[in-house]
């Protein structure tokens, strides 16, 4: 799979909700941005992981 943008593990807009779990994204460590960035991207229907 190829992408024009980077992976990032940091989060772009502080205090923002997130699109895909119930938890605010500055909350989200690296795995749960990247899983939630990938869920987002690719329209799964997945539960959270952030606990």
């Amino acid at each position: 799979m190829t992408t024009s943008e980077p992976l990032t593990t940091t989060d772009p807009a502080p205090g923002l909700a997130c699109d895909v779990c119930p938890h605010p994204r500055h909350e989200h460590d690296p795995l749960g941005v990247r899983y939630c960035t990938a869920t987002a991207a690719s329209a799964l229907p997945r539960g959270c992981i952030c606990s």
